[in-house]
Order: C-alpha cells, then structure tokens, then sequence
C-alpha cells in the first residue's frame, strides 16, 4: 500500500510553507528601491520628459473644459477643436517662457561680475562692523567669512543650472510634444483597456471611477498650483517693475518656477531678487531691497497661506519632512528639474495612496495632520469596515 507523504493517520498534513522574515522583507525594499533609483537616474532623459508631458496633458485638458464652458461659443464647439486651441495655447506658452528664462539667464550671467563685486563690499562692510562693535566674537569671524563666500560662490552655479534646464527643456521639446500629442490621444483607450482586465462588472466600475477621481484630483492640484504660481509671478513682475529692480522678468519666471517647491522655493525665489535689489549698480540701497522684501513676502504668503488652500483643500498637505526628503531624493536623482517635480510627484504619489483604501496609512504618514482626502469612489456599503476611512 502507498503512503501518500502528506498524510499522518487520519490527517492530512498541508505542505510547510515558506515565510520571509522581517530581515528578508527589509532586504527586499531595499534592493527594490535602490534598482528604482538607479532606473530613474539611467533612464532620466526619458522620464522628465515623459512626466512633463503628463502634467502638460492635465493643463490641455482643464483648459480645453474651461473652453467648452465659454458662454455662447464654447458648446458649439467640437471637442477635438478645443483640445487643438488648448494644445497650442498651452505650447505657445512654454516657447515663450524657455526663450525668456534662456535670454534672461545669458544677460543676467554677464551683468553678474557688477554684481557680484558689490556685494562682497557690503558683506565685507557689515562683518567688520559686527566685529568693531563687539557683535560677533573674533574667533567666528572665520566661520563667518567661510559661509560668505560660500554663498556667494553658489548663485552663479545655480544661475547656470536654472539656464542649462531651460535649454534641456528647449532641445527635448520636440519630445515632451510627442509625449503630450500621445497621452491625450490614448486618454480614452485607457479606461477601455483597463475594463478588459476585470470581468466582474461592479469592480470593473469601481477601478473606472477610482481612476477617474484620481484623475481628477491630480488635475486640480496641477491646475491650481500653476495658476497660483502664474498669479503670484504676474503681481511680482508688477511690484518689481513699480519698485525698479532690474530683471524683473527673470525674477518673476523664477518666482513661477520655484513657488512649485514649498519652503525652500519659496524663499530662494523672494530672497534672490532681494539681494539683488541691495547691490545692483542702478539705484540700488536699503530701501529698495526692504521694499521688495516686504512685497514678495506679502504676496506669496497671500498665494500660499490664504488663496491656495482655499482652491487646492488641506486635505493635500504633505508633511514639510516628506518635502524636504522627497527635495533631497529627486533632486539627488535629476538635480534641479528633479527638485522642480519632486513634489508634485509627491503629492500625486499621496493622492494615489489615499484612493486605495490598502495605502491609505501611507498616506496619513507622508500627510501633515494625517487628515486626508476620503475615498471618492462608490464602494459597497461593507468594505467601510476594512478602516480605510481613517482620517
């Protein structure tokens, strides 16, 4: 008679199974996330355009509704013309932005030895004042001399960077078009392709209205940001011109650029045209710059602390750690364009997290008050009791 090896007298024994300890899952993250790294940083020339694209096509599709909704002609137009009026209104705007942002730089660059040289004056002056009133001890006045000149040394290779993104921007647009021309086309193929995944109706539908809440909150993110980015650099342009600092396009650009990255942006971009104000050659003093301190801040704290929250909800924070973390990675992976998109990669990252009730906890750790975005998506009435509505 044949023993089958599973069975012990009456019982079957089921198979051992294997189980991966902590150390092993820890090992596994870790190996994942370091070939995640080195794939972005490999494949970067690929991917920051293709990501690029993917926020342009949130801004053509919230343009081309906003189109449709134009009172008397928007309804009767088709809307495949819309999406071509969006489309070039959006790709006019990025031409004229690059070639400003190139033009400005290249100028700015030569007009910096002026610069420069008055404000090692001014810095000079005021550390031996500091040091002749007894303000600051002899012994740092080394440190301080040290990160005096280390700031000084770092505005024109930031100035350069800024100038070498605008021209990678310049020569892979063609590319960036491609991509934008084909995402919107498979836009509606999407959803198709995803249905044939699934033949149960009810999660077919709830993954088609998952997606699509995503979607959506995606593109208002994208959407207010870049308005409030747009509005804020219009207003300092205004106050720039009114006040007389020179540049003042250039610095309203960077103002729209930087305001994408919270905190550190938002200071590197008011405090650039500050400094500026101080030391340029024309006109330049005290006065102006605490003028134009007093107005950038006013602005961009009513953009960002009253306006913004208001368009945007606060159910979108992301907790000022997870900001500078995800500044440090993206920017260590694709240098500067990297910390321009680190954190609206970040926040559509945690929109996404916060849509699947499994990753919802992520999203409460990466969030700033852990209170987050609910499911928008119709769910049956049990899967309330899994939790994910925590927060």
């Amino acid at each position: 008679m044949q023993v089958n090896e599973f069975e012990d007298g009456d019982r079957r024994t089921p198979p051992p199974v294997i189980r991966t300890g902590g150390a092993g899952r820890v090992f596994y993250f870790v190996a994942t996330a370091g070939l995640l790294f080195y794939f972005g940083h490999v494949a970067r020339g690929i991917l920051i355009p293709a990501i690029v694209a993917g926020f342009a096509c949130f801004l053509i599709f919230t343009l081309k509704e906003l189109v449709r909704k134009t009172p008397l002609v928007g309804k009767h137009l088709p809307n495949f013309f819309a999406y071509i009026f969006a489309f070039g209104l959006i790709v006019s705007a990025t031409i004229l932005f690059i070639e400003i942002v190139r033009d400005n730089v290249n100028e700015f660059i030569e007009a910096w030895p002026q610069y420069e040289k008055a404000l090692k004056e001014i810095s000079e002056t005021g550390i031996t004042w500091l040091r002749g009133n007894g303000l600051i001890a002899d012994d740092f006045v080394g440190g301080v001399e040290q990160v005096r000149a280390s700031a000084l040394s770092l505005i024109q290779p930031v100035l350069r960077e800024i100038g070498a993104v605008a021209q990678s921007l310049a020569s892979n647009s063609i590319t960036v078009l491609l991509y934008t021309v084909f995402m919107l086309l498979e836009r509606g193929r999407i959803f198709r392709k995803i249905a044939l995944l699934s033949h149960d109706d009810g999660r077919r539908e709830a993954v088609n209205e998952t997606i699509s809440d995503i979607a959506a909150m995606v593109r208002q993110y994208i959407t207010v940001k870049t308005l409030t980015n747009l509005t804020t650099a219009a207003a300092s342009f205004g106050v720039l011109k009114l006040i007389g600092v020179q540049f003042a396009g250039f610095w309203a650009l960077l103002i729209f650029l930087l305001n994408y990255i919270p905190i550190v942006g938002a200071i590197a971009a008011n405090a650039l045209p500050v400094v500026l104000a101080l030391v340029q050659p024309e006109g330049g003093g005290l006065q102006k710059a605490a003028m134009t301190l007093v107005s950038l801040v006013a602005l961009e704290q009513t953009m960002s602390s009253v306006i913004e929250p208001r368009l945007i909800g606060r159910s979108l924070n992301l907790s000022p750690l997870v900001i500078l973390l995800s500044l440090g990675v993206w920017g260590a992976l694709w240098g500067f364009a990297g910390a321009l998109l680190a954190v609206p990669m970040t926040v559509t990252v945690m929109i996404i997290l916060t849509q699947l009730p499994a990753t919802r906890p992520i999203a409460i750790l990466m969030s700033e008050n852990g209170n987050i975005a609910p499911i928008r998506h119709g769910r049956p009435a049990a899967s309330a009791e899994d939790g994910s509505e925590t927060g």
